[in-house]
């Protein structure tokens, strides 16, 4: 009897001593105070068992009481043991559901890529510790055109590729991460342009090598911009991540791989803003006007059409020319409404015109945004019901660069454009590397050489072939051809040797405002008749 009740007491003690190892590690898991309060009882808990032990071995006679206290005893520490052991187990799973969910919210779901959340914290961590670094933000070019044509889950795979790509060219302490859609972000240990460039060198030629995926080579390309925290100006992350933003822009509109923003670039910035803020005032307050340049035929020197330009006068006299405001309608998505106004002032200004020449044309340029603008289409069609234009009187233009950048949308608007009755003519014909192909799947009407080879065509060699090919070609395929930036006589002289149909640029006339080039217009038919009768 004796032995049973010290046994009991002794399990009871080995069992308490197991639930203050699980207590340790509790305390170790949770700082709450009651795990602390529980570990110094079980200590407690464990003396008074040991001095109960002690009595029981000094004891000769062992009575039932006694072994009845020794059981409940070793029942109270096996409920203690189970206690503890289940409190762990449940922290532990708590602990492991926390960091699962941690994990999820810092990481990206699709590329396991740290996300945008972890990205800010990260920056920030850096900025408090004044640690110098730089941001880079890159953004895949056209990747919309793979996800529009093959797939999500085909552009899902793409990510995933590139990301692996990504990685491995990441230098030594730089951090990748995926803040969205087709967007990364590089965390550079270095604020040094050498060291910034460097690693995009490392990008641009894990790139250089086509994605593999599902049997396909997919071409990827990216526009990058930096911003650079020295530890000396006061940041956020919000500003590095803008910072970088406008760098990026900056270099997919200068067809750059990478721009690192400066202070010249956010002054520039700033300015751009400004004007697209007066832009949306000035489409409100309908300060801009539409003029037109005259194009001639080039053997008779008679106007066969103008072309619609935009100016925007200011109230200090000064006119913003749309080279200063159309790429900023642009980015603001602004230029849509731009189309939109133009295309209906000319509607308003046409019959007034062909009050002084009615074979009289009229070239409108569109956006790459018009493609997808079905308010354009709407526009044209209500246009011609409402009006008494005729279709055959406007001719639109599209530069080549647009075309090529999706031939399939090209086709369909065009398709439509000569079904209502318009003419299309390609613009800055030879600025890209596909003209020809142009000519030989679109269904165009004219083309517009591009000025930089009329210009320079008296003194380069090269330019001056360039510009016979592309008249023998597009005579070839009937399309007729204007010369843009005739801004000399010898250049006149030299287009007309080649047979070439339309001139335009400011040795013939400027973009005149619409009652000058009425003017204009009239003077120049007269000019030609007088000229006739002495023929």
């Amino acid at each position: 009897m004796e032995s049973l009740a010290f046994v009991l007491v002794f399990g009871g003690i080995i069992g308490l001593c197991t639930s203050l190892f699980l207590a340790h590690k509790i305390c170790q898991i949770s700082i709450h105070l009651g795990w602390r309060v529980l570990f110094g009882l079980i200590v407690f808990f464990i003396l008074g068992y040991s001095t109960f032990s002690v009595y029981l071995f000094e004891q000769t006679h062992v009575d039932f009481l006694n072994i009845g206290l020794a059981s409940i005893l070793f029942f109270g520490s096996i409920f203690v043991v189970l206690v503890n052991y289940l409190a762990r187990q449940s922290l532990e799973s708590l602990n492991k559901l926390v960091e699962y969910e941690r994990f999820h919210a810092q990481t990206d779901f699709l590329t396991k890529l740290n996300n945008r959340e972890h990205c800010i914290n990260t920056i920030e961590e850096r900025i408090v510790h004044k640690k110098c670094f730089a941001v880079m933000l890159i953004d895949l070019n056209n990747f919309k055109k793979i996800n529009d044509s093959v797939g999500h889950l085909f552009g899902d795979k793409v990510l995933l590729a590139l990301s692996e790509r990504l990685k491995v060219a990441l230098l030594p302490k730089n951090e990748l991460f995926r803040i969205g859609g087709d967007e990364f972000v590089l965390l550079i240990d270095d604020t040094t342009e050498t060291s910034i460039y460097e690693q995009n060198n490392a990008l641009l030629n894990a790139l250089e090598e086509p994605l593999q995926i599902e049997g396909m080579s997919v071409d990827v390309q990216y526009s990058a911009g930096a911003s650079i925290y020295n530890g000396q100006k006061r940041h956020d992350s919000v500003e590095l991540l803008k910072g970088a933003d406008i760098a990026m822009y900056k270099a997919k509109h200068s067809k750059q791989s990478l721009v690192i923003f400066d202070e010249a670039l956010h002054v520039q910035n700033e300015h751009d803003f400004l004007i697209s803020v007066s832009l949306k005032e000035a489409f409100t307050q309908q300060t801009i006007k539409v003029f037109y340049q005259p194009i001639i035929c080039a053997k008779s020197a008679e106007v066969h059409a103008v072309e619609a330009l935009c100016r925007w006068p200011q109230a200090n006299g000064k006119m913003i020319m749309p080279e200063d405001f159309v790429h900023i309608a642009e980015s603001s998505n602004l230029i849509r409404q731009l189309s939109l106004f133009v295309i209906k002032q000319v509607f308003v200004d046409l019959p007034k015109l062909l009050e002084c020449d009615n074979n009289l044309v009229v070239h409108i340029n569109l956006s790459s945004h018009d493609f997808l603008n079905n308010e354009l289409l709407k526009l044209l069609a209500s246009l011609l019901t409402h009006s008494k234009v005729n279709a055959k009187h406007v001719m639109f233009e599209l530069t080549e660069t647009m075309m090529v950048s999706d031939i399939q949308q090209s086709h369909a608007l065009i398709d439509v454009l000569i079904d209502m009755g318009f003419a299309v003519c390609v613009d800055d014909f030879g600025s890209g590397c596909s003209s020809f192909k142009v000519l030989r799947d679109l269904p165009v009407s004219q083309i517009k050489v591009d000025p930089s080879f009329i210009e320079s065509c008296l003194y380069d060699e090269k330019s001056q072939i360039i510009v016979e090919a592309a008249m023998f070609i597009a005579k070839r395929l009937r399309c007729g051809v204007t010369a843009v930036g005739v801004n000399d006589d010898r250049v006149v002289d030299f287009l007309r040797d080649l047979n070439c149909d339309y001139l335009q640029g400011f040795n013939i006339s400027e973009a005149l405002p619409l009652n000058e080039c009425i003017k204009w217009i009239s003077s120049n038919s007269l000019v030609k008749s007088a000229l006739r009768k002495y023929e």
